[in-house]
């Protein structure tokens, strides 16, 4: 193949396509090109590699989009190219099929391909068949959303040329304020499509405002329109990294619905959210608190089994030594003004005064604590719980002002839940709980455990970027540096430690 090293898939499979289209007296032009269907074939083919190579998640499709887009190519030489996009694609699309939600490391580490055995053949029978277009088409990720998101792409691809502006200013810009940045900020808010206005003048007037409110929804910012650190860095993020992030996650969403059920709960980390998804549409939504990112939400696909009314909280190893242990040694009334209970590994209760306390806390600490049920319980009145080796479930929470900041990785990993009262009644319904009996526990400080007679599949997931309703982009901060297309000044500046 000329010019193809890297690419990899290998003339064999060309030469074998070639044999069976002799063999089947498809002889007349070059595949791809020997009439307007698989012209058209090619076409889609061609856009697939550039969605593919903007995604940047393995170098083998950056070097066929490099190759397809040299001039003088015969149609010979482009047919070999395409075909061996199509088998590339093909490649992609196996590997990723046998990989479980969380397992595929996208963006992680670099994908080598290999094509699947008999694809040559399946496409030479498409070519007979009359169904090329079919067989490519059927090649696009899955999900309504991989057009729009497509098109997005593309024209993001066409401005990487431009010279992006880095905002770097430090003064937050208020509403009606003068400032030398708001020209530039124009422009970029034109190019994105938030802002349809003039792009002279430098004074933050009220339909630049509106439109400032439109990024900061859509970067999952508070919309209050003032321009500080945060909404700065996202207008700096340039055209090729949206692009990447944004086909990289329709990428990772086509592969995760792979596994979904008809109905199930999704949480997206980065998107702090929880929706229950039903076939006739939205049962329950919610924002969520997430790990932070030194103790991550693992991605994973699970069952909701049981709901526990009042649970009782027994505290990790790693939250004690991490969390607890700190307090404990800063007041030795700790544990009883927070309603815990310690034991020792044979399971005694263990009673010490609080300056015992403080004092075994400098030590090696071997008691396992727990949380009585109540007000001051960490899981707050529900814990949900989920089918995994993790110890990860979802739980209600005492401190509800945190589901009012736009950034909320606060947990040690398990799932907070706003409205988990709501979500509890419904789960009542859907698991064939009694009713009754789920009422008379909320009604007491007793722990009850109610299991569900149809399991609710829930799946934990890591979407930094997706297409609106509108067929806008969304994007959202890359928590857990999972994409590859962040500094960290970048990181740093977006982090919820900041106020915009």
């Amino acid at each position: 193949m000329t010019g193809s090293k890297g690419v990899a898939v290998g003339r064999v499979w060309w030469l074998v396509l070639a044999l069976v289209l002799v063999s089947s007296g498809i002889t007349a032009a070059p595949l791809w090109f020997d009439n307007p269907a698989q012209r058209q074939a090619g076409q889609e083919l061609r856009k697939q590699v550039n969605f593919m190579a903007a995604a940047n998640v393995s170098h083998q499709f950056n070097e066929l989009q490099r190759l397809l887009n040299q001039e003088a190519l015969t149609l010979r030489q482009q047919s070999e190219l395409l075909t061996e996009a199509y088998l590339l694609i093909q490649g992609f699309n196996q590997t990723m099929a046998s990989r479980p939600i969380g397992a595929d490391q996208l963006g992680q580490m670099p994908l080598h391909l290999t094509s699947p055995e008999g694809s040559a053949f399946e496409l030479a029978t498409a070519v007979s068949q009359q169904r090329l277009i079919q067989l490519v088409i059927d090649l696009e990720p899955r999900g309504s959303d991989y057009l729009a998101a497509r098109h997005w792409v593309e024209q993001l691809q066409q401005m990487v040329h431009l010279n992006w502006p880095r905002f770097t200013a430090t003064r937050l810009i208020e509403p009606h304020q003068r400032h030398v940045e708001v020209e530039q900020i124009r422009v970029v808010l034109k190019l994105l499509n938030d802002y349809q206005g003039p792009v002279l003048g430098q004074e933050y007037d009220a339909d630049l405002v509106a439109a400032v409110q439109r990024f900061q929804r859509r970067h999952g910012l508070a919309a209050d329109g003032v321009i500080g650190p945060k909404t700065r860095s996202w207008l700096s993020m340039s055209p090729a990294v949206r692009a990447q992030r944004l086909a990289r996650n329709i990428l990772r969403q086509s592969h995760d619905r792979r596994w979904f059920a008809q109905e199930y709960l999704l949480v997206n980390i980065p998107d702090f959210s929880l929706r229950w998804v039903t076939p006739e549409g939205q049962r329950f939504q919610s924002r969520v608190i997430v790990g932070r990112n030194s103790r991550r939400t693992p991605r994973m696909a699970t069952e909701m089994v049981s709901v526990v009314v009042n649970p009782s909280w027994n505290v990790p190893r790693s939250i004690v030594r991490k969390d607890l242990i700190p307090k404990i040694r800063r007041n030795g009334d700790y544990l009883a003004q927070q309603h815990f209970d310690a034991y020792d590994w044979q399971g005694s209760p263990v009673e010490k005064t609080p300056q015992q306390w403080q004092q075994a806390s400098y030590g090696r600490f071997p008691f396992r604590l727990s949380q009585r049920p109540g007000n001051r319980n960490a899981l707050g009145r529900y814990k949900f719980h989920l089918t995994n080796n993790q110890a990860i479930y979802l739980h209600d929470t005492p401190k509800k002002s945190l589901f009012d900041k736009p950034s909320r990785a606060f947990s040690s990993g398990c799932v907070r839940v706003q409205d988990a009262d709501l979500l509890a009644r419904q789960l009542v319904q859907y698991g064939d709980i009694s009713e009754a009996r789920f009422v008379r526990s909320r009604r007491s400080n007793a722990t009850q455990w109610f299991k569900m007679q149809r399991p609710l599949p829930v799946y934990l997931v890591y979407w930094s970027a997706w297409m609106g309703q509108d067929h806008k982009p969304r994007y959202r901060r890359d928590l857990y540096h999972q994409e590859g297309d962040l500094d960290h000044k970048m990181t740093i500046a977006m982090g919820h430690q900041l106020s915009r």
